[in-house]
């Protein structure tokens, strides 16, 4: 049993990576549809939101319907902090780095206000960063996954022999 626990901690960890990977991929998708939304169809912020909440699956179709009722709802709260505040409800349990979560809620405050060019910018440099961040995940993984099962493989078969 104790051997069987450490190795399903080691797998445990190593699906952690594949499922930061495929948020971040969620994300990007997400990022791509806006900024088609936003510049061909110069929809409004709270329109394209409506758009993409249709094309999204799960918990991020979810966040952008929960903006977009927010939106309409006009409760007098700036973009930034509305979109933080959905983005924290809805999407707090993400399994993002510190760093990509931050940048994630950042994207929020950058939106709305701007022009269509400095949105289209900014678009492309949060669609950018998330590329790089996907990029740098898909290098590293293969070795964290197999130093997280060895760890909890090895792990396991020093704990049964410390209770041995």
């Amino acid at each position: 049993m104790i051997l069987t626990a450490g190795a399903g901690l080691g797998f445990g960890r190593s699906y952690e990576l594949t499922l930061r990977e495929r948020s971040l991929g969620q994300i990007l998708l997400m990022i791509r549809s806006l900024r088609g939304e936003i510049l061909s169809k110069h929809a409004a912020l709270c329109d394209a939101f409506q758009s993409v909440s249709r094309r999204m699956s799960g918990e991020y179709g979810a966040f952008l319907r929960n903006l977009a009722e927010q939106m309409n709802a006009a409760n007098g709260m700036q973009f930034g902090e509305l979109y933080r505040r959905c983005a924290q409800e809805t999407l707090g349990e993400l399994p993002l780095s510190e760093k990509e979560w931050e940048m994630f809620l950042s994207l929020g405050g950058c939106l709305g206000y701007l022009d269509l060019d400095m949105q289209k910018k900014q678009l492309e440099f949060y669609e950018e960063e998330f590329g790089h961040s996907i990029e740098d995940l898909r290098a590293e993984m293969p070795a964290k996954k197999k130093v997280y099962q060895s760890l909890g493989m090895m792990g396991g078969i020093l704990l049964a022999i410390l209770v041995w």
